[in-house]
């Protein structure tokens, strides 16, 4: 009796712990340029059955055509395990050309997942290689024209993206080395301004 007691217990404690480490993550933003690339990170605790990722921010042409890169951490860098430009079947409100990414038996450890815009495809198998796009001058989404789009409609001009994450223990957006360099000015910029009132003072 014992035994099917601590076996019992065993198994709740076990789907407790799966159950508060697993969530659901859901990412938004507004991309400007055809060179912009999200980044996200995410780590899974233990090894994942089954892992989903997918954009639904395609919304028939309203917005860019977007590509989904999954990395797996390498050291100081992250080595490319897929890279997914269409797969509409993963989840609800998915467009035809929105990405997605599903695999079967993702080990523990940390990742990241890049959301480009179809062709800025990654440059090789590590993510210092960087993407198709680096070093072109930035082209305004509203002004470009993707391969993928409809040449008799200028479709393709938002910069919405949507991300969805299955399964995942934790996940954030990291922000892009200008968005760090803005922060960095803002922050100097209040340290003067602190420095000059306590002068005054």
């Amino acid at each position: 009796m014992n035994l099917k007691r601590n076996f019992a217990a065993a198994l709740l404690a076990a789907a407790a712990f799966s159950s508060a480490q697993a969530a659901d993550f859901d990412f938004a933003g507004q991309a400007v340029y055809n060179t912009d690339v999200v980044r996200i990170s995410f780590s899974l605790a233990a090894d994942s059955a089954e892992f989903k990722a997918w954009t639904d921010s395609w919304q028939a042409g309203l917005n860019f055509d977007p590509v989904l890169q999954l990395w797996a951490k390498a050291g100081n860098d992250y080595s490319l395990i897929t890279e997914v430009d269409d797969n509409d079947q993963l989840g609800p409100g998915q467009g035809s050309l929105d990405a997605g990414i599903q695999l079967l038996g993702l080990s523990a450890g940390q990742y990241l997942l890049t959301l480009s815009a179809a062709d800025n495809y990654a440059n090789g198998q590590l993510l210092s290689a960087g993407f198709m796009l680096d070093g072109s001058a930035p082209i305004a989404l509203v002004d470009w024209t993707q391969s993928s789009s409809n040449p008799n409609f200028p479709d393709q001009k938002g910069g919405l993206w949507s991300i969805k994450l299955n399964s995942v223990d934790q996940a954030a957006v990291v922000p892009e080395p200008a968005s760090w360099a803005l922060m960095g000015l803002g922050l100097l910029g209040l340290v003067s301004l602190n420095q000059r009132r306590q002068r005054k003072a």
